[in-house]
């Protein structure tokens, strides 16, 4: 895969093992690229970003990147998140043919029944109690306690990312704010090891390349170099 910002001639290219850096000196370019590939992901298609496949066909962005924006508030259990959570859970305990939750859901049906007869009114209700209801009921989330330094909490979030199929590529802005060198190539080797592709798009902070990184740098002049 790879990403093609129109108006430019070098894309960025997703390779095995390497992490690509977009270094952007220009504030307002540096905003607008970030807005459209947000744009792109919320479902507002543009034609000044595209992610490509091999054969040069567009693929959707909401189905291949997750792009973070506040890093001190990652949202674990966002709606797209636990949606992925139930989806595979309730999957799993299908394809193990769980009768012991079928029984207990004919139970809490029988018993609400009962309860439901004593009153003068007429009611309707799901014929059967689905997983995803169960798992809701119960308030099923993951605990965001466990992981408490900023480098750990980045790497679960690639976790999750990898776990659940969420994404292919995160993309996190100015990481070099919140992270030494030492932390970066540490969040580097676990993005690649569990097969994320990582873009980090930066302003003027980076003094120096740091291992793996493939850095794509657009000047104040918009020219382009490939470090």
């Amino acid at each position: 895969m790879k990403i093609r910002i129109i108006g430019f001639e070098k894309d960025i290219e997703f390779e095995q093992n390497k992490i690509n850096i977009l270094k952007i000196e220009n504030s307002n370019l540096f905003c607008n690229i970030i807005e459209n590939i947000n744009n792109n992901i919320n479902g507002i298609e543009n034609n000044e970003i595209m992610l490509l496949d091999e054969s040069e066909e567009i693929i959707k962005m909401a189905n291949k990147i997750y792009i973070l924006f506040d890093i001190f508030n990652i949202e674990y259990n966002s709606k797209k998140i636990l949606n992925k959570i139930y989806d595979q859970i309730s999957e799993k305990m299908k394809l193990n043919q769980d009768y012991e939750l079928e029984t207990l859901s004919m139970k809490i049906r029988k018993y609400l029944t009962t309860e439901i007869n004593e009153m003068p009114f007429e009611f309707i209700m799901k014929s059967e109690l689905e997983i995803e209801d169960i798992l809701k009921l119960f308030n099923l989330k993951i605990d965001e306690t466990c992981y408490t330094t900023l480098l750990e909490r980045l790497e679960f979030l690639i976790n999750i990312i990898s776990t659940l199929n969420i994404a292919e590529i995160l993309i996190i802005p100015n990481i070099r704010l919140y992270l030494n060198e030492k932390e970066i190539i540490e969040l580097y080797k676990y993005s690649m090891y569990n097969n994320v592709k990582l873009l980090i798009i930066e302003r003027n902070l980076i003094k120096t390349k740091l291992s793996y990184e493939k850095i794509y740098y657009i000047d104040n002049e918009f020219d382009e170099n490939i470090e």
